[in-house]
């Protein structure tokens, strides 16, 4: 009985083994995100947004090469926040994680943990939304539609922090 134990648990292991390196290796992307975008419209004023510190993307792969998750962090990120009629500013920390899971079918999920920007679609409101602290949960179609959407955590809308 033991030697059969002993036996299954040898092929098990070999089997995970053999599975694992038959995948392609992960493909990691560290990279500066340093970088500035102009919001013209999503507040009564445009918005500069200054990017500063770095990202790392992780792309995993399955046994025939094709993505089936990213992952990124955002280590020590920060983002600036300006009204550029008033040049009021608001720095921010952009620290958090996001992970992409594909499917064979292109749907797919997408999770979001910590701070930082989150897109009008997510909201459903308009404005600038900012996760201060918090959990983005979202599923897509095949066509890359949301088919759900849950936020959970602090949502700041920094159009009214910006305001004059």
């Amino acid at each position: 009985m033991r030697r059969g134990l002993l036996l299954l648990t040898t092929v098990l292991v070999a089997l995970t083994v053999v599975a694992a390196a038959a995948a392609h290796p992960p493909h990691h992307d560290p990279f500066s995100a340093t970088g500035d975008t102009f919001l013209p419209d999503q507040c009564a004023f445009p918005v500069l947004v200054h990017i500063e510190g770095a990202e790392i993307d992780t792309d995993f792969f399955d046994k025939d090469g094709n993505l089936v998750k990213k992952m990124g962090v955002f280590p020590g990120q920060t983002s600036t926040w300006t009204n550029l009629d008033t040049g009021k500013s608001i720095t921010l920390s952009d620290a958090g994680l996001y992970q992409v899971r594909l499917e064979p079918d292109g749907s797919g999920s997408v999770s979001i943990t910590g701070h930082g920007y989150i897109p009008n679609d997510a909201t459903g409101e308009p404005g600038i939304w900012y996760l201060n602290g918090g959990h983005v949960a979202a599923r897509f179609d095949a066509d890359g539609n949301a088919t759900s959407i849950k936020i959970s955590g602090n949502l700041i809308n920094l159009c009214t922090e910006l305001a004059p």
